[in-house]
């Protein structure tokens, strides 16, 4: 080494050294220039009046994996709701019906249409506030902005009131000004995430429109026809104080992952029988890694290994759960319809989840990973359809499965929400004894000519047994 290099380690050492200790030495002018460059930068997304919930757009790296895809499940058709989608040409038709709509709320009342309008104004900063555009909603004066919300307000509680059937309703209008089917799109705009507007201002205009009893259920109402298939009915707190929802899409969230009330006997009942199970049938065989929370095995290979699929139409999309047992284990999954709106719901209320100043639980965007596990063909699709875990209203199986592998999870393969229920999957996988078992009941005996095969075979190795102890010590010597 030259001395150059020895000089200039030494010189490298002797800062390390005086960094250690904390001694830093910077100019007056060059730290006052920093810090006026650092505060010079746009910082506003991340102060602490952003880091509550907001209504968002989709981000632009989001929508650029597939451009055609998000137009078709991230924006609206029909209606537009808030400001991100205000004004544009294809849906002018909805803009002049929102009026008819406010009619009616009003009762053709113009003192109450402006009763209306003067309460909406009173909350115009905490509408602006619940927007993360800010450039978009600053725009509109406050009270452009109050009749935006009040307009949009009055078209999805005119909708509600006629999907519910209630007293005066008008689906005939709906026919007439915007065709046959304006009710599954209306349905598929309100729940998109973009076309938003805060909860709290339609709450104000239903408790304005209906008595005390009618407001506190119209919403909840409304999730319980919309599904139909749950037997639970629907129960949301719409007037958390802590955590109350910030638009129409989180509450819909809510519903379908609220986990169901488990009774006391219901706990006792299952831990009698679980102990059961524990000592008289061993659990597994080979060790279970305890931190697995990756599943690839379809419904298909579960029912090969003893696992039947059963569905429970009062659980929701956060209470999948196995039932271990002696024989023949349970995975218990609630029951999904599927139809067209699936797909855009679906991609847009895991966007809520997933995206930046969304809901911290994951719950719909764990389960669409887990079915995307459990669905891998077509054979898969008719044995939860058979089972009646799918009510299937999509064209054949192999378009259910192009939905189910066509959700975006936003590049994740699994969370952990599920996890023990994997592992419980994967005991029972590899627990030698009862996937032997299984095979044995599915292979072989799959059909009813195969168990009268055995049951003819058996029987004839029992007769050809007899007829050889016979001839060996005949009935005549055995008397002597």
């Amino acid at each position: 080494m030259g001395p150059s290099y020895r000089k200039l380690r030494k010189n490298g050492e002797g800062r390390r050294k005086a960094g250690s200790r904390g001694a830093v030495a910077v100019d007056i002018a060059t730290l006052q220039h920093f810090s006026e460059l650092l505060h010079s930068q746009p910082n506003k997304l991340y102060s602490a009046s952003r880091r509550c919930r907001q209504i968002q757009k989709i981000p632009p790296q989001t929508r650029c994996r597939n451009l055609r895809r998000s137009q078709q499940v991230y924006d609206p058709v029909l209606v537009s709701i808030g400001p991100y989608h205000h004004g544009k040409p294809g849906l002018r038709r909805a803009e002049e019906f929102k009026h008819l709509c406010l009619d009616r709320c009003a009762g053709g009342d113009d003192k109450k249409k402006a009763f209306f309008f003067s309460k909406i104004v009173e909350e115009a900063a905490a509408i602006r506030d619940s927007y993360a555009e800010t450039e978009i909603v600053e725009k509109y004066y406050d009270k452009s902005l109050a009749l935006m919300m009040l307009l949009d307000a009055s078209i999805i509680i005119d909708f509600i009131h006629n999907y519910l059937g209630m007293q005066g309703n008008s689906f005939s209008d709906w026919q007439r000004c915007l065709g046959a089917g304006s009710a599954s799109l209306m349905v598929r705009d309100i729940l998109l995430m973009e076309n938003q507007i805060p909860l709290q201002v339609l709450q104000l205009l239903i408790t304005l429109r209906y008595d005390e009893q009618e407001a506190a259920s119209f919403i909840s109402r409304f999730f319980s026809a919309f599904l139909f298939f749950k037997k639970r009915v629907v129960d949301i707190d719409l007037k958390n104080d802590e955590d109350p929802p910030i638009h129409f899409l989180e509450a819909f969230q809510r519903v379908i992952v609220k986990k169901k009330k488990i009774k006391e006997e219901d706990i006792v009942m299952s831990v009698n029988k679980k102990v059961f199970l524990l000592s008289g049938f061993p659990m597994r065989d080979e060790p279970v890694d305890a931190g697995i929370s990756y599943m690839q095995r379809s419904v298909m290979d579960l029912k090969a290994k003893g696992i039947r699929v059963r569905p429970d139409p009062d659980l929701s999309l956060a209470d999948i759960t196995f039932v271990p047992s002696f024989c023949f284990s349970e995975l218990r999954l609630p029951v999904q319809y599927l139809s067209d709106l699936t797909p855009v719901v679906t991609a847009n209320t895991i966007a809520f989840e997933a995206l930046p100043h969304g809901c911290s639980s994951l719950v719909v965007l764990s389960y669409a990973i887990f079915m995307n596990s459990l669905v891998q063909s077509p054979q898969d699709v008719k044995e939860l359809q058979d089972n009646g875990v799918i009510l299937n209203r999509l064209a054949n199986l192999e378009k259910v499965v192009e939905v189910i592998k066509d959700i975006d999870t936003f590049g994740l393969h699994d969370q952990d929400i599920f996890k023990d229920v994997k592992m419980r999957i994967e005991e029972h996988c590899r627990n030698k004894a009862r996937t032997w078992l299984a095979d044995l009941i599915f292979t072989r005996f799959r059909t009813l000519w195969t168990v009268i095969a055995l049951f003819a075979g058996v029987l004839l190795l029992c007769l050809t047994l007899l007829q050889i102890f016979f001839t060996i010590r005949p009935i005549n010597q055995r008397l002597l």
